[in-house]
């Protein structure tokens, strides 16, 4: 137990230094830059998923791939976008439910999906969701280390790969964020 909370410690505290660097880099002018790949997108999920499972083993994490498309993206990077929504729906899940994630081709796109079933998002709070040092009541981790960083480093890696994102959230239906990407991006 003591080594799986060190070991988060460390995890949490890497991911707010590479935030930092990522806005940094943003802010100056630079954009971010992406290196695309040839990705198996099935395998890639799973991958991902698989990780954020290991840190949260009493969590209950599904996961959907329509297909096995192949698509040319920065690995890294996009396993940077899928690792924080799934941390942030397993943050914010209720207890006792569990968090989707769907992959699945839309012609010469992927959708890519992220669900879970806790606490709407305020409406007034979403139109600056994606936006830098942006959190919502109750948007704070457990311990209040979030930085309102997450989001905006994830919608910046989706626009440097062509791509978008959107939230829905409701109290019923609960929360998905969905990420439009095309299959190949451009190199940065």
């Amino acid at each position: 137990m003591a080594i799986s909370r060190i070991v988060s410690s460390a995890e949490r505290a890497s991911r707010m230094i590479r935030d930092l660097l990522d806005f940094t880099q943003v802010r100056s002018g630079g954009g971010l830059r992406i290196e695309p790949k040839p990705l198996e997108l099935n395998d890639f999920v799973h991958q991902v998923a698989d990780e954020v499972q290991l840190a949260h083993p009493e969590r209950e994490l599904i996961v959907e791939c329509q297909d096995d498309t192949q698509v040319e993206w920065d690995a890294d990077r996009m396993a940077q976008v899928l690792t924080n929504l799934l941390s942030n729906a397993v943050r914010y899940a209720h207890e006792g439910t569990r968090v989707t994630v769907r992959a699945r081709r839309q012609d010469e796109q992927i959708l890519l999906s992220v669900h879970n079933q806790g606490e709407p998002i305020a409406e007034e709070v979403r139109p600056r969701l994606f936006q830098p040092l942006t959190q919502g009541p109750g948007q704070r981790d457990h311990a209040g280390r979030s930085i309102g960083l997450g989001l905006f480093i994830v919608d910046q890696i989706l626009r440097a790969h062509g791509g978008t994102i959107e939230v829905h959230s409701t109290r019923e239906q609960g929360t998905t964020f969905t990420a439009r990407l095309p299959l190949r991006a451009l190199p940065g």
